[in-house]
């Protein structure tokens, strides 16, 4: 991997610090990353902010602390669940990795935190039978807290006092973590801005990069990395697509209202110094698709939960480069029509709800079909896809859970490869010089051949949450995170 872009500090955590502390001897910095069904801890040595250490774990670490004295973390872990509680205890010791889990299969630990060198609290949470909330608190007095052995405590047997029903259980008080984490990078001649999420990301012939995130549009990165030119994003919401005209003198981005229910922009870039050279909008959520001679559609996405909100007629839309409306489509049912999400294609492509995959006429409506859908793809047809022309022919290559070869237009299956992990899916998928590039959940960046689906490379992606995949015109492959980083091979 060659040096990647917008290299900053943290990018374990994803943008998404909940806690950020600092050991008492201040060689140690540990935050938390709470996510849904799975969070981290990251440990960085505070001279130079490498990362020691990373935890994950698939209850919330919500809590964690420093021991006042000796470099020891400890993290108090839930699993949030409404019904059946269950957490964990674990302490850590940075300088030497020793890691040891005290389990209660009962109840969440919010929060644990020290209250002097001897004496660690534990709060416990679970719920009655009546979905009412019960906590209680228990302290764990040592003289000995390093090296503890995985028998050492057992959180079942102790002594918990019962808190009355109105408790305000009060966590550790930390400094908002931007702040913090902007100033400790400072600290070790860093900077740290936190721009994060990169939802998609391009590369041109010149070698320059495009790529959306929080809080822009789209920007442009020189193939040093420098920053050229970045539109801001007005409702503070970054672009969510990006599609490259052929002749890579504009850019046209979907971009999400502040509520995103309620707005979407389809703003046109010019690739020179990024000046919006037009800024269509529609009053709904949508999804943006193209082709490759310019066509671009908009499909509503707008999850009306009522018929008091009526429909906004018509809730497909076709548009020609220029953004010069082309045609409509209104179904009765939107969701009977549901975009293929294709790259590189030269149709829109569109997947009929437990029939078939059609091709859509931009300026008539008229449909084309082409092949008939399986019925485990209605919801997604095909999950991502790209269209390639390569020795064997025509093609698209898509996947989920396994990644397919389909001669174009016929639809005929001509391999089929499985993902490496069981539980992996593919996050985006793109296409160059006969090579399938598919960006894995399991962070894995799986290269196969077009034409018969061998594996040419297998790649062990940075944990830093890949988002998006692009393959530029020389070959170099480029990776938008969750972080804000975007690698290159």
């Amino acid at each position: 991997m060659s040096a990647p872009f917008h290299d900053e500090p943290f990018p374990e955590l994803l943008g998404n610090a909940s806690q950020v502390i600092v050991s008492a001897d201040g060689q140690w910095i540990a935050a938390n990353s709470v996510w849904s069904g799975l969070s981290k801890v990251a440990v960085y040595r505070a001279a130079d902010l490498s990362c020691a250490h990373l935890l994950t774990f698939t209850l919330d670490a919500e809590a964690i602390d420093f021991h006042p004295t000796l470099p020891l973390l400890s993290i108090g872990l839930n699993n949030g669940d409404a019904y059946q509680r269950e957490g964990c205890l674990t302490l850590f010791e940075p300088g030497t990795g020793h890691r040891v889990d005290f389990a209660d299969p009962d109840h969440g630990i919010e929060p644990a935190r020290w209250l002097d060198a001897r004496t660690l609290e534990l709060t416990f949470f679970t719920w009655e039978s009546d979905c009412a909330p019960l906590q209680s608190r228990a302290t764990v007095v040592r003289d000995d807290w390093l090296g503890l052995p995985s028998d050492a405590l057992d959180l079942r047997t102790l002594p918990r006092t019962p808190l009355p029903p109105d408790t305000l259980v009060e966590y550790l008080d930390t400094e908002p973590t931007r702040p913090l984490l902007e100033a400790l990078a400072e600290r070790a001649g860093r900077s740290y801005d936190a721009l994060g999420w990169v939802r998609a990301v391009a590369g041109l012939s010149d070698g320059r990069v495009l790529a959306t995130r929080s809080h822009a549009v789209v920007e442009c990165r020189s193939p040093d990395g420098s920053l050229l030119w970045s539109v801001p994003a007005p409702s503070g919401i970054g672009g969510s697509r990006i599609e490259v005209s052929a002749d890579e003198r504009t850019v046209r981005v979907a971009v999400a209202g502040p509520d995103s229910r309620t707005r979407t922009d389809f703003p046109l870039v010019g690739l020179s110094d990024g000046t919006v050279l037009d800024r269509p909008s529609v009053p709904f959520a949508a999804a943006l698709s193209a082709r490759t001679d310019g066509v671009w559609a908009i499909r509503d996405t707008y999850d009306r939960g009522s018929e008091a909100e009526p429909p906004a007629p018509p809730n497909t839309r076709t548009f020609a480069a220029d953004g010069t409306p082309l045609g409509t489509v209104h179904e009765p049912e939107r969701y009977d029509l549901v975009p293929i999400d294709v790259r590189r294609c030269p149709e829109l492509l569109y997947g009929r709800r437990r029939r078939d995959v059609i091709a859509l006429d931009p300026r008539t409506a008229a449909e084309t079909t082409l092949f008939p859908l399986e019925p485990f793809m209605v919801d997604r047809p095909l999950g991502r896809a790209v269209y390639v022309s390569d020795s064997a022919g025509p093609a698209l290559l898509h996947g989920r859970t396994e990644l397919v070869r389909r001669t174009f237009p016929a639809g005929e299956v001509v391999w089929t490869r499985p993902l490496d992990g069981e539980a992996s899916e593919v996050v985006d998928v793109d296409a160059h010089a006969g090579v399938l590039h598919a960006l894995c959940t399991d962070g894995i960046l799986l290269s196969v051949d077009t034409a018969d689906g061998a594996v040419l490379d297998r790649r062990t992606l940075p944990p830093y949450g890949p988002l998006s995949v692009h393959a530029a015109p020389d070959g170099t492959v480029l990776v938008g995170t969750a972080a804000g980083q975007i690698l290159r091979y």
